[in-house]
């Protein structure tokens, strides 16, 4: 039987920093609510990027939390296609947008459609009805978190 052996060096890192909430808190079970829901987000793209394949193994880790003033957290990202994470980045991106603007652009569905189709994150991938909800359910979600995203950078080590 084969092994296949990770290369660390090739390793896809997501680096997400989070704001204060209200009264400069940061609460823990709102970030965990947050982390959550940008997994889901995470794994969709991934698998609509992936369509027609059906790949099964996607890891996605939490791999250091800096427990400072922002509050940063490094995620590990195995099996998640480049067209995913760049989708990703853009969704995030809009996201702390629409956050600083506050009620000028609501995020709606068909933004969230838009922004994937249009900037061809997805590749050829065209969003079902329901990926499309689904994906639209992580998105205001995010956007109405108690403790703003503020910052999402992807590196490769």
């Amino acid at each position: 039987m084969e092994t296949l052996i990770s290369d660390r060096s090739l390793e896809t890192f997501l680096e997400l920093e989070f704001g204060p909430g209200p009264n400069d808190a940061t609460p823990l079970g709102d970030i965990a609510a947050s982390l959550v829901s940008l997994d889901e987000l995470l794994r969709d793209l991934a698998s609509i990027a992936a369509y027609p394949s059906d790949a099964e193994f996607r890891s996605i880790e939490v791999v250091a939390i800096e427990m400072r003033r922002p509050l940063k957290v490094k995620l590990s990202l195995i099996a998640i296609s480049p067209d995913a994470v760049k989708a990703f980045q853009e969704i995030c991106r809009d996201i702390i947008v629409q956050r600083e603007r506050r009620g000028q652009h609501p995020v709606t569905l068909g933004n969230v459609q838009t922004v994937l189709e249009l900037r061809g994150s997805l590749g050829h991938a065209r969003l079902t009805e329901n990926e499309a909800k689904r994906i639209y359910g992580h998105v205001v979600a995010l956007h109405n978190a108690e403790v703003p995203l503020k910052r999402v950078e992807v590196k490769t080590e």
